[in-house]
């Protein structure tokens, strides 16, 4: 879905992987907020259109600035996979906690957990780029809105098996 203003884009699917309610901080120590969002293939192909326009005018910008260097054009990461199903999962990230809201267009809770499997509209800016890395694009995490709601919390270092009321077996002596 288009939405044509500075770029902001809107897609509508279910997590892969989901850090929305609090920073991911495994490979930035800052922590980045962020979503893998799995989309049908046929709302997925426009966005995958947009994203591939927007880095064909960062290619043709390149070309303009050295034209003699065409081919040279190192090309980064795409922001999405294309799965086996027809499906594609977009990569979509912030260094700013989004603002997360429920179908009732009610703003969630901070202790609220979003997990993977919840389905959800985000909306998101495309930005492209020409760095060390390649040319490519950035999609930018703006807001979420949550349409089915899958939550859960961390086991804070507990167990994450139930109590049962049978212990469980010991060693078994080894028989040779």
């Amino acid at each position: 879905m288009i939405n044509d203003t500075n770029n902001i884009r809107t897609l509508h699917g279910i997590a892969e992987f989901c850090w929305l309610t609090e920073a991911d901080t495994k490979f930035n120590p800052k922590g980045i907020y962020h979503v893998d969002l799995r989309v049908k293939k046929e709302d997925a192909d426009p966005e995958v259109k947009a994203i591939n326009e927007a880095i064909s005018k960062e290619i043709a910008e390149e070309h303009k600035k050295t034209p003699g260097k065409t081919g040279l054009m190192k090309r980064a990461p795409l922001p999405f996979e294309k799965q086996s199903d027809g499906s594609v999962i977009f990569k979509i990230k912030s260094q700013y906690k989004p603002k997360i809201w429920d179908r009732n267009k009610k703003e969630l809770s901070s202790d609220t957990s979003v997990w993977k499997d919840s389905t959800m509209w985000v909306r998101y800016k495309t930005n492209a780029y020409n760095q060390n890395i390649g040319i490519g694009c950035t999609l930018y995490l703006q807001c979420v809105q949550i349409d089915n709601l899958v939550e859960g919390s961390g086991s804070n270092g507990a167990c994450p098996f139930p109590e049962r009321d049978s212990a469980l077996p010991g060693p078994q002596k080894a028989v040779y």
